[in-house]
Protein backbone atom coordinates (compact mmCIF):
# COMPACT_ATOMS: atom_id res chain seq x y z
CA UNK A 1 0.00 0.00 0.00
CA UNK A 2 1.88 3.18 -1.06
CA UNK A 3 1.69 6.75 0.75
CA UNK A 4 -1.51 7.95 -1.22
CA UNK A 5 -5.23 9.00 0.01
CA UNK A 6 -7.89 10.70 -1.96
CA UNK A 7 -6.79 14.62 -2.65
CA UNK A 8 -8.64 17.68 -4.01
CA UNK A 9 -6.22 19.44 -5.61
CA UNK A 10 -7.46 21.71 -8.39
CA UNK A 11 -4.27 23.74 -9.17
CA UNK A 12 -1.91 23.76 -11.83
CA UNK A 13 2.04 24.87 -13.30
CA UNK A 14 2.29 27.40 -14.79
CA UNK A 15 6.31 25.91 -15.67
CA UNK A 16 6.74 22.58 -18.04
CA UNK A 17 7.08 20.02 -15.18
CA UNK A 18 4.75 17.27 -13.82
CA UNK A 19 2.38 18.36 -11.36
CA UNK A 20 1.88 16.08 -8.56
CA UNK A 21 -1.08 15.86 -5.72
CA UNK A 22 1.49 14.60 -3.24
CA UNK A 23 5.28 13.43 -2.97
CA UNK A 24 6.12 10.22 -4.58
CA UNK A 25 8.76 8.51 -5.26
CA UNK A 26 12.53 9.40 -6.91
CA UNK A 27 13.18 6.60 -10.03
CA UNK A 28 14.82 3.33 -8.50
CA UNK A 29 18.36 3.87 -8.94
CA UNK A 30 19.05 0.39 -7.56
CA UNK A 31 20.81 1.37 -4.36
CA UNK A 32 20.09 -0.11 -1.05
CA UNK A 33 19.46 3.60 -0.08
CA UNK A 34 16.48 3.72 -2.32
CA UNK A 35 15.36 0.30 -1.21
CA UNK A 36 15.11 1.49 2.28
CA UNK A 37 13.57 4.82 0.94
CA UNK A 38 10.78 2.58 -0.61
CA UNK A 39 10.04 -0.07 1.98
CA UNK A 40 9.25 3.25 4.21
CA UNK A 41 7.18 4.81 1.63
CA UNK A 42 5.08 1.43 1.31
CA UNK A 43 4.66 0.61 4.68
CA UNK A 44 1.57 1.39 6.85
CA UNK A 45 1.28 3.25 10.23
CA UNK A 46 -0.90 0.40 12.00
CA UNK A 47 -1.53 2.81 14.81
CA UNK A 48 -5.07 3.55 13.71
CA UNK A 49 -7.44 4.78 16.88
CA UNK A 50 -10.39 3.00 17.99
CA UNK A 51 -12.40 6.69 18.57
CA UNK A 52 -16.14 6.93 17.57
CA UNK A 53 -17.02 10.58 16.07
CA UNK A 54 -14.30 13.38 16.96
CA UNK A 55 -11.37 12.69 18.19
CA UNK A 56 -10.24 15.64 19.39
CA UNK A 57 -12.81 15.09 22.84
CA UNK A 58 -11.54 11.66 23.05
CA UNK A 59 -9.35 11.00 25.75
CA UNK A 60 -7.82 7.97 24.35
CA UNK A 61 -6.95 8.53 20.54
CA UNK A 62 -3.56 7.46 20.35
CA UNK A 63 -2.63 10.70 17.82
CA UNK A 64 -3.47 13.08 20.50
CA UNK A 65 -5.36 15.45 18.05
CA UNK A 66 -3.26 18.37 17.10
CA UNK A 67 -5.76 20.34 15.31
CA UNK A 68 -8.26 22.71 17.04
CA UNK A 69 -11.46 24.35 15.60
CA UNK A 70 -10.95 28.10 14.87
CA UNK A 71 -12.94 30.59 16.83
CA UNK A 72 -14.52 31.93 14.43
CA UNK A 73 -15.30 29.16 10.90
CA UNK A 74 -15.06 25.68 11.24
CA UNK A 75 -11.52 25.73 9.88
CA UNK A 76 -9.21 23.62 11.82
CA UNK A 77 -5.97 24.73 12.85
CA UNK A 78 -2.77 23.68 14.21
CA UNK A 79 -1.95 23.80 17.63
CA UNK A 80 1.58 23.65 18.04
CA UNK A 81 4.35 23.81 15.40
CA UNK A 82 6.65 21.64 17.67
CA UNK A 83 5.25 18.47 17.61
CA UNK A 84 4.96 15.79 14.79
CA UNK A 85 1.43 15.70 13.93
CA UNK A 86 -0.01 11.78 13.51
CA UNK A 87 -3.70 11.67 11.58
CA UNK A 88 -6.34 9.74 11.52
CA UNK A 89 -6.43 7.53 8.16
CA UNK A 90 -8.29 4.56 6.90
CA UNK A 91 -7.86 2.46 9.28
CA UNK A 92 -9.15 4.33 12.17
CA UNK A 93 -12.56 4.24 13.86
CA UNK A 94 -13.69 7.53 13.60
CA UNK A 95 -16.05 9.12 11.05
CA UNK A 96 -14.28 10.90 8.30
CA UNK A 97 -17.02 12.97 8.49
CA UNK A 98 -16.84 14.71 12.33
CA UNK A 99 -13.78 13.64 13.37
CA UNK A 100 -11.30 16.90 13.79
CA UNK A 101 -8.35 14.91 13.51
CA UNK A 102 -8.02 14.98 9.48
CA UNK A 103 -6.63 18.22 7.64
CA UNK A 104 -3.39 17.62 5.48
CA UNK A 105 -5.16 14.56 4.02
CA UNK A 106 -7.60 16.32 1.82
CA UNK A 107 -5.26 18.51 0.13
CA UNK A 108 -4.19 22.13 -0.30
CA UNK A 109 -6.52 25.35 0.94
CA UNK A 110 -8.68 27.27 -1.65
CA UNK A 111 -8.13 30.47 -2.64
CA UNK A 112 -4.36 30.30 -3.15
CA UNK A 113 -2.65 32.12 -6.42
CA UNK A 114 0.81 31.58 -8.39
CA UNK A 115 1.79 34.87 -9.46
CA UNK A 116 4.79 36.94 -10.62
CA UNK A 117 6.48 38.47 -6.96
CA UNK A 118 7.91 41.88 -7.36
CA UNK A 119 10.14 41.17 -4.60
CA UNK A 120 11.32 38.08 -5.56
CA UNK A 121 11.70 38.72 -9.60
CA UNK A 122 10.22 35.46 -9.93
CA UNK A 123 7.18 33.17 -9.26
CA UNK A 124 5.90 33.22 -5.94
CA UNK A 125 2.16 31.94 -4.38
CA UNK A 126 0.19 34.32 -2.51
CA UNK A 127 -3.58 34.41 -0.80
CA UNK A 128 -6.91 35.50 -1.94
CA UNK A 129 -8.38 35.89 1.21
CA UNK A 130 -7.67 36.05 5.00
CA UNK A 131 -5.64 32.96 6.29
CA UNK A 132 -5.91 32.25 10.43
CA UNK A 133 -2.42 31.39 12.16
CA UNK A 134 -2.36 27.46 12.04
CA UNK A 135 -4.40 27.24 8.62
CA UNK A 136 -3.17 24.80 6.91
CA UNK A 137 -2.12 26.15 3.53
CA UNK A 138 -0.68 23.37 1.21
CA UNK A 139 2.44 20.61 0.87
CA UNK A 140 5.41 20.59 -0.07
CA UNK A 141 5.55 18.48 -2.62
CA UNK A 142 8.08 16.55 -5.23
CA UNK A 143 10.13 13.58 -5.09
CA UNK A 144 11.36 12.14 -2.09
CA UNK A 145 14.79 11.49 -2.75
CA UNK A 146 17.96 9.31 -0.96
CA UNK A 147 20.47 11.40 0.62
CA UNK A 148 22.68 10.70 -2.19
CA UNK A 149 20.46 11.39 -4.74
CA UNK A 150 19.91 14.88 -3.31
CA UNK A 151 23.81 15.30 -2.97
CA UNK A 152 24.58 14.14 -6.86
CA UNK A 153 21.18 16.67 -7.98
CA UNK A 154 22.42 19.31 -6.19
CA UNK A 155 25.92 18.97 -7.62
CA UNK A 156 24.79 19.03 -11.10
CA UNK A 157 22.75 22.22 -9.87
CA UNK A 158 25.43 24.09 -8.78
CA UNK A 159 27.60 23.10 -11.97
CA UNK A 160 24.91 24.39 -14.29
CA UNK A 161 23.61 27.49 -12.39
CA UNK A 162 19.97 25.75 -11.53
CA UNK A 163 18.15 26.87 -9.00
CA UNK A 164 17.77 24.28 -5.58
CA UNK A 165 14.22 23.20 -5.05
CA UNK A 166 15.60 20.39 -2.40
CA UNK A 167 14.25 20.45 1.08
CA UNK A 168 15.56 18.37 3.82
CA UNK A 169 13.22 17.68 6.71
CA UNK A 170 15.49 16.88 10.13
CA UNK A 171 13.38 15.27 12.72
CA UNK A 172 15.17 14.73 16.40
CA UNK A 173 14.29 12.89 19.59
CA UNK A 174 15.89 14.26 22.61
CA UNK A 175 18.38 16.17 20.18
CA UNK A 176 19.14 13.46 18.33
CA UNK A 177 18.43 13.17 14.61
CA UNK A 178 15.71 10.13 14.23
CA UNK A 179 14.43 10.66 10.39
CA UNK A 180 15.42 12.66 7.52
CA UNK A 181 13.26 13.35 5.20
CA UNK A 182 14.49 14.73 1.74
CA UNK A 183 12.33 16.39 -1.72
CA UNK A 184 13.04 17.98 -4.65
CA UNK A 185 10.08 19.25 -6.72
CA UNK A 186 11.90 20.37 -9.08
CA UNK A 187 11.34 17.60 -11.70
CA UNK A 188 7.56 16.93 -10.03
CA UNK A 189 6.01 19.12 -7.63
CA UNK A 190 2.81 20.74 -6.59
CA UNK A 191 2.20 24.69 -5.88
CA UNK A 192 4.46 24.58 -2.78
CA UNK A 193 7.53 24.73 -4.87
CA UNK A 194 6.63 28.64 -5.28
CA UNK A 195 6.99 29.99 -1.81
CA UNK A 196 9.89 32.14 -1.57
CA UNK A 197 11.99 32.50 1.43
CA UNK A 198 11.63 35.06 3.94
CA UNK A 199 13.62 36.10 6.98
CA UNK A 200 10.59 37.24 8.37
CA UNK A 201 8.20 34.79 7.32
CA UNK A 202 4.40 33.78 7.54
CA UNK A 203 4.26 30.44 7.10
CA UNK A 204 5.57 27.28 8.64
CA UNK A 205 6.70 23.52 8.09
CA UNK A 206 5.26 20.82 10.30
CA UNK A 207 6.07 16.94 10.00
CA UNK A 208 2.09 15.51 9.21
CA UNK A 209 1.74 11.75 9.15
CA UNK A 210 -0.88 9.90 7.71
CA UNK A 211 -0.84 6.54 6.60
CA UNK A 212 2.94 5.59 6.41
CA UNK A 213 6.27 6.29 8.22
CA UNK A 214 7.45 8.89 5.64
CA UNK A 215 5.96 12.55 7.00
CA UNK A 216 4.30 14.67 4.43
CA UNK A 217 5.68 18.46 5.21
CA UNK A 218 2.81 20.61 5.56
CA UNK A 219 3.11 24.23 5.08
CA UNK A 220 0.57 25.98 7.99
CA UNK A 221 0.19 30.36 8.61
CA UNK A 222 2.88 31.16 11.47
CA UNK A 223 0.48 34.44 11.86
CA UNK A 224 -2.80 35.47 10.77
CA UNK A 225 -2.06 36.19 6.65
CA UNK A 226 -4.24 39.13 5.38
CA UNK A 227 -5.58 38.64 1.94
CA UNK A 228 -3.36 39.06 -1.48
CA UNK A 229 0.18 38.71 0.31
CA UNK A 230 2.71 36.74 -1.06
CA UNK A 231 3.20 33.34 1.07
CA UNK A 232 6.64 33.04 2.35
CA UNK A 233 9.01 30.32 4.94
CA UNK A 234 12.64 30.39 5.70
CA UNK A 235 14.26 28.26 4.45
CA UNK A 236 16.53 27.90 7.20
CA UNK A 237 14.09 26.27 9.34
CA UNK A 238 15.92 26.59 12.54
CA UNK A 239 17.14 23.50 12.97
CA UNK A 240 14.21 21.10 12.11
CA UNK A 241 14.37 21.71 8.33
CA UNK A 242 16.24 23.60 5.93
CA UNK A 243 15.75 24.24 2.44
CA UNK A 244 19.78 23.78 0.15
CA UNK A 245 20.78 26.94 -1.15
CA UNK A 246 24.39 27.92 -1.89
CA UNK A 247 23.96 31.61 0.02
CA UNK A 248 22.78 33.70 -2.55
CA UNK A 249 21.45 37.38 -1.89
CA UNK A 250 18.43 37.60 0.10
CA UNK A 251 15.50 39.91 -1.65
CA UNK A 252 12.59 39.63 1.27
CA UNK A 253 13.51 43.21 2.41
CA UNK A 254 12.57 42.53 6.00
CA UNK A 255 13.82 44.36 8.47
CA UNK A 256 15.49 41.70 9.86
CA UNK A 257 17.03 40.49 6.84
CA UNK A 258 20.39 39.19 6.82
CA UNK A 259 20.80 40.17 3.25
CA UNK A 260 22.03 36.21 2.19
CA UNK A 261 20.46 33.11 1.82
CA UNK A 262 20.48 30.47 4.31
CA UNK A 263 23.88 28.22 3.36
CA UNK A 264 23.25 24.89 4.41
CA UNK A 265 24.47 21.24 3.24
CA UNK A 266 22.84 18.11 3.23
CA UNK A 267 24.11 15.83 6.04
CA UNK A 268 25.06 19.06 8.81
Amino acid sequence: MECEMAFNDDYEHPDSLEYILESVLMPNDDSLEFKHLAEEYNSVLLNQCSCHGDCEKSEICPHGSQYENATVGRELLLKKFSKPVVECNDLCKCSKNTCSNRLVQYGPRKNLEIFDSPVYGSKGLRTKEKILRGAFICEYAGELLTTSEATRRLKINEELGCMNYVLVLNEYTSEQKQQVTIVDPSRRGNIGRYLNHSCEPNCQIAAVRIDCPLPKIGIFAARDIPAWEELCFHYGGEGQYKKVNDGKTCLCAAATCTGFMPNTEIGE
